[in-house]
């Protein structure tokens, strides 16, 4: 397999987990974001990603999310299941029931916390997509795993035999950049593209298939972004950008990981911004922490108020 091989491109979003103020899973809430993002266009569907909070589910859990996913997008959008766990065994167990269940595709980053030689890397990819005949990402979010992949490499990781795209997490715009270089004429390569330089990037040509956000605080918008690029209705979308980074400007704040906002978790601060907005977000796990703090909130609802979201 390579990207010949599958048709994805555009906004994917990755799905936050719905707790319950008991810390229970909240399935109810789960399939109705499901159904929401779905209505609002999106792309692709991420489950079981780090917005998702796979580290604190059990793999019962994280087998009931990825079930549900799919049932509730009753094949309307791709669904990619994260499989990442730092036991090879568990996340090939994650990647065969996904397969089971009819996933389109599954994600894995390095193993968190192991910190993988490249050959230790290597083998864990090709152990936990070979148990598996779907296709397969790659996932580099180095503020998650603690772990990088170089560049140098990518040429051997893609010509895994079900690798076809890259989640491209790294806050770094320029390896995003080298990565396009590198691998997109073998693979898929999703990252920073929603953006003034994304669109510079998409117009002229230079590459990059899509865009992987934590949920889709901007709604319709966010896909649109990408169909009017498309469609060559650049000033269209470079007011989305605009408005996204404004947005996440407020947010995340200037001195942020990527990881934690300026108000709190990534999780956190995502799930108060929807549960302000009306939408079926829960709460996050613990040690994970809800936002409370009054002013907190308020700044957050007076973000979303200037990129004309209700709150």
């Amino acid at each position: 397999m390579d990207r010949t091989d599958v048709a994805w491109r555009g906004y994917f979003s990755a799905l936050p987990t719905p707790f319950a103020a008991s810390g229970e899973l909240d399935l109810p809430a789960f399939r109705a974001t499901v159904e929401l993002f779905v209505r609002q266009g999106v792309h692709g569907l991420l489950v079981n990603g780090s917005t998702g909070e796979w580290p604190l589910q059990t793999l019962d859990e994280r087998k009931q999310l990825a079930a549900a996913a799919v049932e509730a997008t009753a094949g309307r959008v791709p669904v990619i299941v994260g499989v990442m766990h730092p036991r090879t065994a568990n996340a090939v167990e994650l990647a065969q029931h996904a397969e089971e269940i009819g996933a389109d595709a599954v994600m894995a980053a390095p193993p968190a916390g192991v910190r993988p030689t490249a050959r230790e890397l290597h083998q864990y990819y090709a152990d936990v997509f070979g148990a598996t005949s779907l296709p397969a990402w790659l996932y580099n979010f180095p503020q998650d795993a603690a772990a990088d992949i170089a560049i140098e490499q990518l040429d051997e990781l893609v010509a895994i035999p079900n690798v076809v795209a890259i989640k491209q997490s790294t806050p770094d715009d320029r390896t995003f950049y080298a990565t396009i270089e590198a691998v997109s004429d073998r693979v898929l390569v999703f990252g920073n593209l929603l953006s003034r330089l994304g669109l510079s990037v998409i117009a002229g040509g230079f590459g990059g298939d899509g865009h992987f956000g934590s949920g889709m605080l901007l709604g319709e918008r966010m896909p649109q972004f990408f169909e009017l690029a498309w469609q060559g209705r650049l000033d269209e979308a470079a007011e989305i950008a605009d408005t996204n980074a404004r947005l996440m400007s407020r947010l995340r704040g200037a001195d942020t990981d990527g990881y934690n906002w300026r108000y709190g978790g990534m999780q956190a601060s995502l799930k108060a911004a929807m549960n302000l907005l009306g939408q079926p977000a829960g709460l996050p796990r613990a040690p994970k922490l809800p936002i409370t703090d009054p002013d907190a909130l308020d700044a957050i609802r007076a973000a979303l108020r200037e990129a004309r979201l209700a709150a």
